[in-house]
């Protein structure tokens, strides 16, 4: 639009004027004196500079700005005279309206310094309220353009003689406080990055007197009674609170050591109901009574001692007083608790502590389909855009963001809170944004409190009325809504040793105890999560409802609650399963595997999988299925009848079922199992089925991990369906990678859409629909192909399970070896086909991708897009590596029954895995042979002993390198390698049998010196590797000829070895570490192949494990030390060492009694065995002169060592009573000899009075 030479030339003169003005006003260098002239003519110029701001053409000179408000800060213009209004309003004008105005440290520094004391010096004086309301309109524009303030710029605003604080404190307007408030609000903005880092350095944010000074006003300003209206207008009051509620929000956040969480809880539970139709404010201010428990939300700081008010001893000294005063009944206690109304009637609530079921049953008052949703959808979710502090809660929400409950985010930018005078957000914006803002700062309380003390909170917050299922099921805003189910969460996560101690039924008590409140709140969570599913109709608050349910799931012991949870929360998850959005499928996906998953499992479970239930509403009938939702009967089923009749064909060639089974395949209804397979099917197979168009990989890893629940928990019940699962792993293996030339590398794409329909075609990668979230979509299908071997791997894992499990199998031993035969001829094929055409070109990566010569047309759901060399190469080097760890599932009873021909293809295959150049697949290869190796069959092959040295080589090839290899990669290779040492015996004794014994070694001195040493190496790594690299050095030394072990190239690391066994079971707070040492050290001293009688670490090793025996806390470390010490060959390998080994096990078997731990009582009885047993094995060994030696020592032991050696004898099996008749054998020899001493024939008497026993008896 063109303007008027009006406009041109009255904006000319306003441009003079404004030029003039500011000349004037800098080149003022002495401060005017009060009262004169010079005074006089100041005020006129900062008067029509005000005047002028008000054209924002006139504020684009930010040099020129900045020397205006360094002028005013200055000496020129004192913070205590009359002149502080005008510069204060002059300093709101210029901060404000250039939007990219950037001060210097020095300026801002000076400006807050001289905005802070002349708020401090008019903040005392009486009739300045508007001085006052322009320095803080000052001081708020100047937080916003302040990114880190220095330390005394806390100090001087909000310390405890800060002008903030006495603004807060002192009687002056309401709308002064708002604003004092919201200046609080934005110094205790910092951002993400500032608090990560200080955590990192351990640095505090606030001064410690900053936040102490903070917290005291601002509880006191939320806690105080709402002003009346004539003083202060509703939505000022609700400015006021938002903007407080978030400065509590930031001082959990930024400094959770030095504030108290369970004060900011009290005073922020009311306002997360504050507007909600039905509750008072003042009734939840007067009626939420919360202990005096005050501690630190530091999780490294112990609590506070007003935490210590309910011990037991305090709570028997109540109940006597409560039986001395009849009248404190808890009939009384419930009729003095204000009633509630929700629709239109009273339900009365139950506080902390009282008998009867917690108020959160007052929700069967609640319709199942509230006000909120009829009508209102999409204008309330633009609404709530506008409403939402925070941007993580804004309706499309992604999922991911939900799994981490109280991040770094602080509200409180610039953008979040704009000036409340003239502001057009609606009164019920506002009251939402004040519930949200509760919601997050007790959300970040509960966090940042950590796991032992967050449910100190679960009482008052899920136990009262209203709880925070309230707020899930009553709040019309979106946003509430989520933050209600965000806190839920955080209740949630990490609380499974918790929620363990939840009850439905106890005995009689005169209080509920925590079980008991936990138990039934819990029930109507349940409840309330199923409700909250019925009818939300947003598909980011879908989300977050369905994670909700998931951790609920996840962490609830429902073994410990009465049945009927599972079957409410299945029938509603069902329909979601065929929701539109393909992120809310994911989820419903995601929910059903937790279910699936539950341990330890409960006959409701399996009740329910067995039954089909058509998915109808128990609700009363003017609710209404979710929208894009269809009901699903068993007659919409009739168009899949002829693939039920190929699936029976499959069946019955597999022999997979038995006569009966296939009857009730032909006929009756369909079980639950069926219908969830069907579902997965649906959504990686299906091509025209309406309920799954726009289906995302996350759904179909989703649908993967719901067959890998029901495969690896319910294999019985999956059984009717196995073949269908076979053919969506067949079906999804053929999308394996072609291999292709690197310049036109182009892998297949899942993509589920009718070839000839556009209409239907969902949205490209990186297309997100309503709802949706771009982090479910994926370029490469290769991760479904993934997830398929990872669903055959776990397939074929549970039949192995299924097959070594102690009941009876539910799979025979020939329908094992034909499912093996399906997969390796079907499935794996490509891999074996792979590794027998044994690729020339392997160094290059993109000799990993997989050739197959017959592909799908293209009609097919696998559409091709071209993607990047790297990606294709990375992709299809995970889809080999997936197919490579599905041969460690073997048995050896299937694989023996493979026959020769494919147990050789197997086990060539291995081999071309652990000589692969890619360390990915040598890993692999590693992992697979680290099951086989002890196989016969793979033992008595002619090329087993080459594919032991390349399995041993890989091995240490993978934890030499150990900055190159994750910690993951290096645990798997230790693990092979110790499995693959304790089995070098059987090839030694395979080879010396074979017609090429005495050409070589089995193992050069090289290779074994090489594995001595990476074990070592390993035994100093993490502590999940440490123990398989004890158990390697210990096998390797145990196999140690005698000739070998004096090779001078060995003897250092053989002493380095015992040394490091000697370290490991000595020292460490791993368990598992000592209890390997000790099995290594006794491997070494029952193999008589080192030299121990003259070895000079003897003495150490039964002096450590004699220590061990006597008073270790751990008793299965005990048992093997025991072990290890009996374990020697002959007496001259004892040594002087015989009667200290004989001390501790006496001293031991005293001590067995004594349990410290309560946990250690299950092994008591194992290890007063074995002591009794290692005792046997002694007297086996003993001389004349050893039983002189030992007779005082019997004397005082025998009391004890009798009855406890006698029960010992009955509970042993009979392989292992041998050594009782030998220990009986040797103290009747010795009796028989002559000239025995007194002594002697004592000591002889008791080892015959313990040996005996069991034979008598």
């Amino acid at each position: 639009m063109k303007r008027q030479p009006s406009d041109i030339r009255m904006s000319e003169a306003w441009q003079e004027r404004w030029g003039k003005l500011v000349s004037k006003l800098l080149r003022v260098q002495v401060a005017p004196a009060a009262g004169s002239e010079e005074e006089a003519t100041l005020t006129t110029t900062l008067t029509g500079l005000n005047q002028c701001c008000s054209r924002p053409r006139l504020l684009q000179d930010h040099q020129q700005i900045q020397g205006m408000v360094e002028k005013c800060v200055s000496h020129i213009i004192d913070p205590h005279g009359t002149l502080v209004r005008h510069s204060a309003l002059l300093l709101a004008s210029l901060l404000r309206c250039p939007p990219t105005l950037h001060l210097p440290g020095p300026t801002l520094d000076q400006l807050m310094a001289w905005l802070g004391e002349a708020l401090r010096h008019q903040g005392g004086k009486e009739g300045q309220p508007d001085t006052v309301y322009q320095l803080l309109r000052a001081l708020a524009a100047s937080l916003r353009n302040t990114p880190n303030p220095a330390q005394e710029v806390y100090l001087t605003l909000a310390g405890s003689h800060g002008c903030l604080t006495h603004t807060l404190e002192s009687s002056s307007a309401w709308l002064n406080k708002a604003l004092a408030m919201q200046c609080l609000h934005l110094l205790t903005y910092v951002g993400p990055e500032v608090v990560t880092e200080a955590r990192q350095r351990g640095e505090e944010i606030f001064p410690a007197e900053v936040v102490s000074s903070i917290q005291r006003i601002v509880i006191a300003v939320v806690q105080q009674d709402p002003p009346s209206p004539i003083h202060c207008s509703h939505r000022l009051y609700l400015h006021l609170m938002a903007s407080g509620l978030s400065v509590l929000y930031n001082l959990v956040v930024c400094a959770p050591g030095q504030v108290l969480g369970n004060i900011i809880v009290t005073a922020c539970r009311p306002f997360a109901f504050y507007g909600l139709p039905g509750y008072s404010h003042g009734d939840l201010v007067d009626h939420c009574p919360t202990p005096s428990m005050d501690f630190s939300l530091s999780p490294t700081q112990d609590s506070d001692s007003s935490s210590r008010n309910y011990t037991n001893r305090n709570r028997r000294k109540r109940l006597r007083r409560k039986r001395a005063q009849p009248s404190r009944s808890t009939s009384d206690c419930n009729r003095g608790v204000v009633g509630v109304a929700l629709g239109g009637m009273s339900v009365g609530g139950v506080g902390l502590g009282l008998r009867g079921a917690p108020p959160a049953t007052a929700l069967a008052n609640i319709s199942l389909k509230p006000e909120w949703t009829k009508g209102r959808g999409q204008a309330e979710g633009q609404e709530n855009q506008k409403v939402s502090p925070l941007p993580s809660n804004s309706e499309g929400e992604q999922v991911h963001e939900v799994n981490s409950p109280a991040e770094p985010q602080i509200s409180g930018s610039e953008t979040d809170f704009s000036d409340f005078e003239g502001s057009g957000e609606k009164e019920t914006a506002l009251m939402a944004r004040v519930r949200q803002c509760s919601l997050q700062a007790i959300n970040a309380v509960i966090d940042k409190v950590g796991k032992q003390h967050k449910f100190s909170f679960w009482p008052p917050l899920m136990c009262q009325n209203p709880s925070l299922m309230t707020c899930v099921l009553r709040d019309p805003s979106l946003s509430v809504r989520m933050a209600a189910l965000q806190v839920i969460n955080t209740f949630l996560l990490d609380s499974c040793k918790v929620l363990t101690l939840a009850v439905e039924s106890e005995g009689k008590s005169s209080y509920t105890t925590l079980g008991h409140q936990l138990g039934v709140s819990l029930r109507e969570l349940h409840r309330c999560l199923a409700l909250a599913l019925l009818s939300e109709k947003f598909p980011s608050a879908l989300v977050r409802t369905l994670k909700t349910i998931e951790l609920l799931v996840e962490n609830v012991n429902y073994s410990k609650l009465q049945p009927g949870l599972l079957s409410k929360l299945v029938t509603h998850v069902k329909y979601f399963m065929r929701y539109k959005e393909a992120v809310v499928r994911a989820n419903a996906f995601s929910v059903m595997v937790s279910v699936l998953m539950i341990k330890p499992q409960v006959e409701e479970l399996r009740d329910l999988l067995l039954r089909y239930q058509t998915p109808t509403i128990t609700a009363p009938p003017a609710v209404l299925p979710p929208p894009s939702m269809e009901e699903e009967v068993p007659g919409e089923e009739e168009e899949e009848e002829e693939n039920d009749e190929n699936l029976k064909k499959e069946m019955e060639n597999l022999n997979l079922l038995s006569e009966e089974e296939e009857e009730a395949s032909s006929g009756g209804e369909k079980t639950m199992v069926s219908w969830l397979v069907g579902r997965c099917v649906d959504s990686l197979l299906a091509l025209d089925h309406e309920a799954v168009q726009g289906i995302y990989i996350q759904v179909q890893l989703q649908s993967l991990k719901v067959l890998n629940a029901l495969v690896s928990e319910h294999l019985t019940l999956i059984l009717p369906s196995l073949p269908l699962i076979q053919r969506v792993i067949t079906v999804c293996s053929e999308a394996v990678q072609e291999s292709v030339p690197s310049s036109s590398s182009t892998p297949y794409h899942p993509i589920h859409t009718l070839p000839n329909n556009r209409d239907h075609q969902p949205g490209r990668t990186g297309d997100v629909v309503d709802g949706g979230d771009a982090s479910l979509t994926s370029p490469d299908p290769g991760v479904v192909v993934e997830h398929t071997y990872i669903l055959l791997g776990c397939l074929l894992g549970a039949v192995k399970t299924d097959l070594d499990g102690k009941t009876e199998s539910c799979l025979s031993l020939t329908q094992a070896q034909q499912l093996w035969l399906w997969a390796l001829q079907g499935p794996l094929q490509v891999l074996l086909t792979q590794a027998a055409s044994g690729h020339k070109d392997r160094t290059s990566k993109t000799s990993s991708t997989l050739g197959q010569t017959e592909r799908c047309d293209q009609g097919s759901w696998r559409d091709r897009e071209v993607v990047s060399n790297a990606d294709s190469t990375e992709g299809s080097l995970k889809q080999v590596v997936a197919m490579a760890t599905v041969l460690s599932h073997f048995s050896p009873e299937v694989f023996e029954s493979l026959g020769e021909v494919w147990a050789g293809r197997v086990t060539s295959t291995v081999h071309w895995l652990v000589t692969h150049p890619e360390p990915e697949l040598r890993l692999a290869g590693v992992r697979a042979m680290a099951i086989m190796v002890g196989f016969p069959g793979v033992v008595g092959n002619p090329g087993s002993l080459a594919l032991l040295h390349a399995t041993v080589e890989a091995a240490c090839d993978l934890l030499a390198q150990r900055d190159a290899n994750v910690n993951r990669d290096r645990l798997l290779a230790s693990w092979a390698l110790a499995n693959v040492s304790s089995v070098f015996e059987l090839y030694k004794e395979s080879w010396e049998g074979s017609e090429h014994f005495g050409s070589r070694e089995v193992l050069s001195q090289e290779m074994l010196g090489r594995v001595l040493d990476v074990g070592l190496r390993a035994c100093q790594d993490k502590d999940k590797i440490r123990p398989h690299g004890v158990r390697c050095i210990g096998n390797v030394a145990s196999f140690l000829q005698p000739q070998q072990v004096a090779h001078p190239a060995l003897v250092p690391l053989v002493t380095q070895t015992v040394d490091t066994l000697i370290t490991c079971a000595s020292s460490g707070s791993n368990m598992k570490t000592r209890w390997n040492a000790c099995h290594a050290l006794g491997n070494i001293m029952s193999s008589g192949r080192l030299p121990i009688a003259t070895a000079p670490w003897r003495g150490q090793v039964f002096t450590i494990l004699g220590c061990l025996v006597e008073s270790f806390k751990n008793y299965k470390v005990r048992i093997q030390a025991c072990s290890a010490l009996c374990s020697v060959t002959g007496r001259q390998e004892y040594g002087n060492e015989y009667l200290g080994v004989w001390r501790a096990l006496l001293r031991g078997l005293d001590n067995a009694q004594n349990i410290v731990d309560y946990q250690e009582i299950r092994h008591r009885d194992e290890l007063i065995n074995q002591i009794c047993q290692g005792i046997c094995q002694l007297c086996a060994h003993l001389t004349l002169v050893d039983a002189g030696a030992l007779c005082e020592l019997l004397q005082v032991h025998q009391d004890v060592a009798g009855p406890l050696m006698q029960k010992a004898y009955l509970s042993l099996p009979p392989e292992r009573s041998g050594h009782v008749l030998q220990a009986q054998h040797r103290v009747e020899e010795l009796m028989g000899c002559d000239a025995l001493t007194e002594a002697q024939q004592q000591a002889l008497l008791i080892l015959e009075n313990l040996t005996s026993t069991s034979i008598n008896s």
